[in-house]
C-alpha cells in the first residue's frame, strides 16, 4: 500500500476582487479579461527562474471601450500579484501563480455562466 501525498496550494480571491468581478460582469467585459489572464498563465512566465521576470501580453487585450474598464481590469489583475501597464508590460510580484490561477477559474466560470 502506497500513500501518495500531494501538496495543494489554495488561493482565494479577496472581497475587493469579487466586487470587481461583479462590476466586470455588469459591464460585460469578463470574456476579454479571461483572454488576458489566460495569456498570462500560458506564457509560462511563472515557470522556472524566480517568477518575477517582466513579460508582455497583447496590449489589444487591455483595450476597452471605456478607460474605466481598462482600469478595473488592471486593478483586478494587480490584486492577483501582477502589475500591468497599458502597453502590455506585466511584472509578477511575490510568486503570483496561485492567485492568478484562482482569478482565471473565477473568470472562466463567470464567462461560462454568462455566455
Amino acid at each position: 500500500r502506497f500513500l501518495i501525498q500531494t501538496q495543494f496550494i489554495s488561493a482565494e480571491l479577496m472581497e475587493d476582487q469579487l466586487l470587481l468581478l461583479l462590476r466586470s460582469l455588469e459591464r460585460k467585459i469578463v470574456s476579454q479579461q479571461l483572454k488576458l489572464v489566460r495569456t498570462q498563465i500560458t506564457l509560462g512566465s511563472y515557470e522556472g527562474g524566480d517568477g518575477n521576470r517582466p513579460f508582455c501580453v497583447d496590449a489589444r487585450l487591455l483595450s476597452f471601450p471605456l478607460v474605466t474598464e481598462q482600469g478595473l481590469t488592471m486593478d483586478l489583475v494587480k490584486m492577483s500579484g501582477v502589475q500591468l501597464w497599458a502597453d502590455g508590460t506585466a511584472v509578477p510580484r511575490d510568486q503570483p501563480f496561485e492567485a492568478v490561477a484562482a482569478l482565471y477559474v473565477a473568470l472562466y466560470v463567470l464567462n461560462l455562466l454568462s455566455g
